[in-house]
């Protein structure tokens, strides 16, 4: 300690703080060993009996780390004007200082009683790309918040040591299910050799029709006694758990039951029989080929499908045409696998004009994968919202290997009982338009003209993203011209910040986003969007702490303008934790951790 005391003595300039900076980071184990090095250090606590002797130098140290002291005490606004006048005189930032400033911050928010301040202050660490210490993330799984304890456990299977795994354990008796069943997934991905027992538990205290979660778990795990239990699931009483113990078993390749999955294929059962039929597909088993042309005349349209796709994966091409007839009944599930096996375009065009809304739309998200633009105007339907307020969700067959698309109206209006039905519907929304920029230029540039035409502001976000990531003249002169428009001043916002990031705009763009970020930091508060369990979540997404439309713009602007690195940025960002919203300043401070890298 009184090595780091010398060492603070002697900084003199900006280039020797930047230095003393990066030892610190170099050095520091965790942040609440700094939290007592300053607090102490401010109390005069470090010297020793003849440093006390020589004032000229006790003196600075004390003055410079007094608002680390004050921020300890949670003194948060004397601290910064502490800090901001003596930023004045110098006209330079103490980088370290700053530094522990915010860790401090962080440390007091993820500490705090409150749900909402614990959520935001893992989330501004994650801005900032640290790594929470491991008694704090601890302390985060004793939350009374769902989310906040998922946000702990999302980091800690981040961070590969013992002492995490232990706290991964530690979450398995969570009260939340959702936060077991994350934890126990993670644990799987690591074959802890607890995980097996703590994960069989877990099963046992559900209701059976739950179970159908679990097999991906011990499929993970691959271990000797986990594929025992992956053996009898498949046996289970539930038809749901017994089919995705077969479809998990050929997911993750455990070709050592093969033996198990050829007799379950034998079974009068349809979703058996499907799932069977798609397992040996995946495992390429060429001795059961007899079997799967049986199945591929099955009464059930789905068991047929899922045989003629094993079929034509294992070189049988006479089976895409018995797809494509399939197709041309209109089966949902027919049209969707039509999309993923990028076949039978001219016959999925031909429902562009069907009537029916759902064999419509499912035909446009089967030629939208094929990259068809014959599939942008049908997509808008389902992108722009009307007053029908339509929402789209997944929909498995019985034997849950083949998925189509079903669309519901007044999405908004839906039970949330079990199955947040927006949520879902948001995230498959997104999903598609994403895809749409695999489209001919042209046919993107026209939905994400009809995304800003609409004010469709739940999608505007990942739009900007995607025109700022495809850096065309083309996009940049959209960008530009929303940016300039009147109304939808978050659309304008947004649209300025991607040019700000993309230096394609001119320099009034930056001010204006400083007067945005000082107009709006008093008042906004970070929010987060619903956040999905396992098992509805689309697409095999892990969960991610995602904030919603306008708290997602004020992080951005704030994320643009710490990557500019100077210090009036920096300055501002610091006004903005003393002035803003009180829970702001934790994501502040993540951010502010992350101009100083």
């Amino acid at each position: 300690m009184a090595l780091f005391k010398k060492h603070f003595l002697v900084i003199a300039d900006r280039q020797s703080q930047r230095a003393l900076h990066k030892l610190g980071v170099l050095l520091r184990s965790s942040t609440c060993f700094f939290t007592t090095l300053f607090a102490f250090s401010c109390s005069g606590l470090l010297a020793t009996e003849n440093e006390a002797k020589i004032p000229e130098q006790t003196e600075p140290l004390s003055s410079r780390w007094q608002p680390a002291y004050l921020m300890q005490r949670g003194d948060y606004r004397k601290a910064i004007d502490l800090y901001l006048e003596a930023y004045k005189k110098s006209g330079s930032h103490d980088f370290e200082l700053l530094e522990q400033m915010a860790l401090i911050l962080l440390e007091h928010g993820a500490r705090s009683g409150d749900p909402q301040k614990q959520l935001i202050s893992f989330f501004g660490a994650r801005l900032a790309g640290v790594s929470s210490p491991l008694d704090l993330l601890e302390a985060g799984l004793k939350s009374h918040s769902a989310e906040t304890q998922l946000a702990c456990v999302h980091t800690l299977a981040s961070l590969q040591d013992d002492r995490s795994d232990e706290i991964l354990l530690q979450a398995m008796s969570s009260e939340f299910f959702p936060v077991r069943m994350d934890a126990g997934y993670y644990l799987a991905q690591r074959k802890h050799p607890k995980a097996t027992g703590q994960i069989e538990a877990l099963m046992q205290q559900v209701p059976p029709f739950v179970k159908f979660l679990f097999p991906q778990f011990f499929a993970t795990l691959g271990t000797k006694e986990a594929l025992f239990i992956l053996r009898q699931l498949m046996t289970d009483q539930e038809s749901s758990c017994r089919v995705e113990a077969i479809l998990n078993a050929a997911r993750f390749n455990r070709d050592d039951l093969l033996p198990a999955i050829r007799t379950r294929a034998s079974h009068l059962h349809s979703a058996e029989q499907e799932a069977s039929a798609t397992a040996l597909g995946m495992l390429h088993d060429d001795s059961s080929l007899p079997r799967l042309k049986k199945l591929s005349t099955a009464p059930s349209t789905s068991v047929r499908l899922a045989a003629l796709r094993s079929l034509l994966e294992m070189g049988q091409s006479s089976a895409k045409e018995a797809i494509i007839e399939i197709v041309k009944t209109g089966d949902l599930f027919a049209i969707a696998l039509a999309g993923e096996l990028q076949i039978g375009q001219e016959e999925l065009a031909v429902f562009l004009k069907n009537p029916d809304l759902q064999i419509r739309l499912n035909a446009a998200i089967a030629l939208l994968q094929a990259h068809d633009v014959r599939a942008c105007m049908p997509l808008m339907e389902i992108l722009l919202t009307d007053s029908r307020g339509l929402g789209i969700v997944p929909q498995f067959s019985s034997g849950r290997s083949l998925i189509s698309w079903k669309i519901v109206p007044s999405i908004d209006q839906q039970k949330r009982d079990f199955l947040d039905m927006p949520a879902v519907s948001l995230a498959v929304r997104e999903h598609l338009l994403q895809e749409t920029v695999e489209l001919e230029q042209q046919a993107f540039l026209s939905i994400a003209r009809a995304v800003f035409k609409r004010q469709q502001i739940e999608l505007i976000p990942l739009l900007i993203s995607l025109l700022e990531n495809t850096r065309t003249p083309e996009a940049i002169l959209l960008l530009q011209e929303q940016a300039n428009k009147a109304g939808a001043p978050l659309i304008r916002t947004y649209c300025m910040l991607a040019l700000f990031r993309l230096q394609a705009g001119p320099s009034e763009y930056e001010e204006s986003l400083k007067q945005w970020l000082i107009t709006h930091r008093k008042t906004d508060m970070i929010r987060f969007r619903p956040s999905l369990p396992m098992g509805v979540r689309p697409f095999s997404s892990v969960y991610e702490l995602t904030a919603e439309e306008q708290s997602r713009l004020l992080v951005e602007i704030c994320q643009a303008l710490a990557d500019r690195h100077d210090d009036k940025c920096l300055k501002l960002l610091i006004e903005a934790i003393r002035d803003g919203h009180s829970e702001n300043r934790y994501a502040l401070a993540g951010l502010l951790l992350r101009a100083l890298q």
